[in-house]
């Protein structure tokens, strides 16, 4: 099972890669995957600084910050891990 955590504060972006997020585990067909948007700046500052929300962390590992990424890159990451 994926455990996928968007790091972030609640901002457009934040909730766009969330959408986006789900959008690319349904075309992949990956329903076991466990998402959390996480809010906590303590925990957000143990990956990055808190000024590059959004966050992606896929197992464990970030793989993008400040950004959204394409849903092309986005499904490269979920189909590999």
């Amino acid at each position: 099972m994926k455990k996928i955590e968007v790091l972030g504060t609640g901002c457009y972006k934040c909730i766009q890669l969330e959408a986006l997020i789900n959008e690319v585990l349904v075309e992949l067909g990956q329903t076991n995957v466990d998402i959390q948007r996480l809010t906590d700046e303590r925990y957000i500052r143990k990956f990055m600084p808190i000024e590059e929300v959004p966050g992606l962390v896929i197992d464990g590992r970030l793989v993008s910050n400040n950004i959204v990424p394409s849903r092309e890159e986005l499904r490269k990451w979920l189909s590999s891990n």
